[in-house]
């Protein structure tokens, strides 16, 4: 952990305290996140974000709850952040039905950590809310592409009780317990019934799972971090409309959220300098065919997803005052095949380039970060034909724009 960033103060406030506060905070975790690749939403704190995400050997923050548990054992006290990231994405179409843009308003999506460890205990403990998962995006009711996508939304809240366990000087270990509710409302002309025919599935549902990490920093220039996120099958229960066949028609449908992976190196040739490189991988080979069950007959969704590389790389210089600055880059595969694309998902390989500032004073800490990812053109072809013969074939123009703030507060 690097001293500048870190200050050792008596735990002031008990893990039933702290379940409290993060209960509270929970209420406002309900908004619609935007997709980074496929739906993942993969950025949860701004000093992360502004090293390229590539945080998971560093892990010095409360966020370590959803980078890295084992990192936990590093944070003295009681440690309190939160976090906002605001995104826009957009996607600009042009094929042979004609062209349209994708509505590209901005979203807000919070997160918030806690940790506890008592001065010179092995165990160490955190609480996260945050949303790993999301999507929200709309499309005019008369593009081209209207039986492909109209409004889609996807929200998946995750809410994390973790452990960690100092084995050694050198070497931690955690994981964590986690609660994960999930919403979906997904729309599309249906394209024979006239124009304001409409197919809609609304649905919801939760799952358990779990998370894992480990930490080995065996001098002080050197750190090495692993975690892992399980998997997620839930069951949405909610209903379908088909207008102008039927509405409200009770409806299900299970949809698979995929494990993600995560190795990271970090060298800190000086206490001012920390270098880090992450790969990251997400397997979305488990979101194949999604059947909405009704009974009037089952409707089969294609995906068939294929998992993706997250590359990061970052770089915080540190100095005297408590300030520090941060650059970074990304680079993102991604996971929509053109055989069942779907401009509900604006997926295309991404580069992000990230900056950030933050500041420490005493017990408070304070982070800014921004990135740009550019998904350059993607042409789409092969994609299936809707009823009325159009497919999404084409060239898209896809972008994401994002800010993002912390602020940290340590007992």
């Amino acid at each position: 952990m690097n001293p500048v960033r870190s200050s050792s103060t008596p735990a002031s406030l008990s893990p039933l305290k702290l379940s409290a506060l993060a209960s509270i905070f929970s209420l406002l975790v309900a908004t619609p996140s935007a997709s980074a690749s496929g739906t993942r939403v993969g950025f949860k704190d701004a000093f992360a974000m502004a090293r390229g995400n590539a945080f998971v050997a560093t892990a010095d923050n409360a966020s370590a709850v959803y980078y890295n548990p084992a990192g936990l054992t590093q944070l003295e006290g009681t440690q309190l952040v939160g976090n906002i990231y605001t995104v826009a994405v957009s996607s600009d179409y042009q094929g042979t039905g004609g062209s349209a843009a994708m509505d590209n308003r901005s979203h807000t999506i919070p997160a918030f950590y806690a940790s506890w460890k008592t001065q010179g205990s092995t165990w160490a403990f955190g609480l996260g809310v945050y949303a790993p998962f999301g999507l929200s995006t709309e499309w005019p009711a008369n593009s081209p592409l209207r039986t492909f996508a109209l409004k889609n939304k996807e929200t998946y809240r995750t809410f994390n009780l973790s452990g960690a366990y100092q084995i050694s000087p050198t070497l931690s270990v955690g994981g964590g317990l986690t609660y994960n509710k999930a919403t979906v409302d997904l729309s599309r002309a249906i394209g024979v019934f006239g124009p304001n025919d409409l197919f809609r599935f609304q649905g919801e549902g939760h799952a358990v799972g779990y998370t894992l990490g480990t930490l080995w920093r065996p001098d002080p220039k050197h750190s090495f971090g692993f975690s892992y996120q399980s998997h997620t099958s839930i069951k949405m229960t909610g209903t379908t409309d088909t207008i102008p066949l039927a509405s409200g028609e009770p409806s299900e449908a299970t949809f698979v959220f995929p494990e993600v992976a995560i190795i990271g190196y970090s060298y800190r040739p000086t206490p001012q300098w920390n270098f880090e490189v992450n790969v990251d991988w997400t397997n979305w080979n488990r979101f194949n065919t999604v059947t909405i069950s009704k009974a009037s007959g089952p409707v089969p969704l294609a995906f068939n997803w294929q998992s993706g590389y997250f590359y990061e790389f970052g770089a915080t210089r540190y100095f005297e005052n408590g300030l520090h600055l941060s650059a970074g880059y990304l680079y993102t595969e991604n996971s929509t095949p053109d055989a069942t694309y779907t401009p509900a998902l604006p997926d295309s390989n991404k580069s992000f380039y990230s900056l950030g500032l933050g500041y420490t004073a005493g017990n408070l800490s304070f982070d800014l970060a921004w990135h740009y990812g550019d998904g350059g053109t993607r042409t789409v072809k092969g994609s299936p034909p809707s009823l009325i013969g159009a497919t999404a074939d084409g060239t898209y123009q896809n972008s994401l724009n994002a800010y993002s703030i912390s602020a940290g507060w340590r007992f």
